[in-house]
């Protein structure tokens, strides 16, 4: 079906029922990608790089679990980039831990 077909359907279904015409598109595209959950998950992994979502909230829109979305991101070799301590930070640590 084209596009402008599709549009006009919507806009019977708002003048005849008062369908919302947003809330027929988010269903629509929530159907979609619950049929395409390649693409949910390619959609997640995007938003995740692009630093708008997290990554427990990558996962949970994916449908994993953290520990599986990190085996999935390995797997395509996205490297996650994590905040770590300084060198000074860690030997200071470990002298403290060690006295």
């Amino acid at each position: 079906m084209e596009a402008r077909l599709l549009d006009e359907i919507v806009d019977a279904l708002t003048e005849e029922r008062g369908i919302d015409p947003k809330v027929v598109h988010e269903e629509a595209l929530r159907v979609y990608l619950n049929t395409n959950p390649g693409l949910k998950l390619d959609g997640a992994i995007a938003l995740w790089r692009k630093g708008r979502i997290s990554l427990p909230k990558a996962a949970e829109v994916a449908g994993l679990t953290v520990p599986e979305l990190k085996e999935v991101l390995a797997a395509r070799g996205i490297i996650r980039e994590t905040e770590g301590k300084s060198r000074e930070e860690m030997d200071a640590k470990l002298k403290e831990i060690l006295l």
